[in-house]
């Protein structure tokens, strides 16, 4: 199996070596909202092209979230705002996205830079996408993806370089449930703990630093399950009002959705979340029955097979839930 993906993916990693050599100056960004996954994969990047001599920073919109502070013990990771210079670079490396929207108010003044911008990610892309950017959808993580572009072309794995990418995986697998979690992931992560990487310190980090208010509000937001008529489709919802009775961040009800897939005949978990704009955030899970994809894209919205989600800018929250529900139930 490992024979038939190296195979697979070595001109992807053929790719990225090309581009990493012939220049000298790069910027690395993830996601809004930035999870273990991208900053994992941007922390364990950016150090390899520091170890080999190459000038790289990191730069978000939104700042690091406390549990994934672990993998940026050097405080390198920038937060952009208005007032901060975007350096001159000849590359920008956007990871664990396919979408320029997905950089949030960072987009607009990277886009106006004379940089070659590339997406490195795993989430389902056209083919027109991938021909001009590092896209491979099989792997579970950037983490996964970065190790073994590693191993290509021999370069050394220090700590810092595998904690991020463990961490990567750890989050993206949701701690190795999630369906794309292979004997590959287990081996790589099995390397890296060889490596020097601690599992229960990153376990306790990432799942086990929840606020109070936090639980108080997953636990208010629990008794308010809901379930369609047909009984496979949970579904959650947050308001503002609710988020700020209890000064919870997006960021904080990020994993709330995974709860719902606890429920033993539920095949979907939907979760409504209102943004403080009015957009309207919803995450899906599925168990793996249905393919929620489709739906999603359908939508406007992106991600995987199996887990994926939308922004919708048109209506109220009881509007977007009605809508999406009646989206979901065709489906079904």
């Amino acid at each position: 199996m490992t024979k038939l993906r190296a195979q697979e993916t070595q001109p992807l990693w053929e790719s990225l070596n090309t581009i990493i050599q012939a220049h000298q100056s790069f910027l690395i960004t993830t996601h809004i909202l930035p999870d273990g996954d991208g900053l994992g994969g941007e922390m364990a990047l950016a150090s390899y092209l520091k170890q080999i001599g190459k000038e790289c920073v990191i730069m978000n919109v939104d700042p690091t979230p406390e549990k994934f502070s672990i993998v940026d013990p050097d405080f390198e990771i920038k937060q952009w705002t208005p007032k901060v210079l975007i350096p001159a670079v000849q590359v920008i490396f956007a990871m664990d996205m396919n979408d320029w929207k997905r950089v949030g108010s960072l987009a607009e003044p990277l886009q106006k830079l004379d940089a070659k911008m590339i997406f490195i990610d795993h989430h389902i892309a056209d083919g027109k996408l991938k021909e001009g950017h590092i896209i491979d959808e099989r792997i579970s993580s950037m983490g996964e993806f970065l190790f073994q572009f590693f191993k290509y072309i021999e370069a050394e794995i220090t700590f810092k370089m595998a904690l991020a990418m463990y961490v990567s995986i750890f989050t993206d697998t949701n701690a190795f449930r999630h369906r794309k979690t292979t004997a590959l992931s287990h081996a790589i992560c099995a390397a890296l703990v060889e490596t020097g990487v601690n599992p229960a310190l990153v376990t306790r980090q990432v799942h086990q630093t929840r606020s109070l208010s936090e639980v108080h509000l997953l636990g208010e937001v629990l008794k308010k399950v809901q379930v369609t008529s047909n009984g496979k489709i949970a579904w959650i919802e947050i308001s503002q009002e609710l988020q700020k009775k209890y000064g919870a961040t997006s960021e904080e009800t990020q994993g709330f959705v995974d709860y719902l897939l606890a429920l033993k005949e539920i095949e979907v978990g939907i979760f409504f979340r209102e943004e403080p704009t009015g957009n309207i955030a919803v995450s899906f899970r599925s168990k793996g029955n249905i393919e929620i994809y489709p739906l999603v894209k359908k939508l406007g919205g992106g991600g995987h097979t199996y887990e994926a989600g939308v922004l919708i800018r048109k209506g109220t929250l009881q509007e977007v839930i009605q809508k999406v529900l009646a989206e979901v139930e065709k489906s079904i």
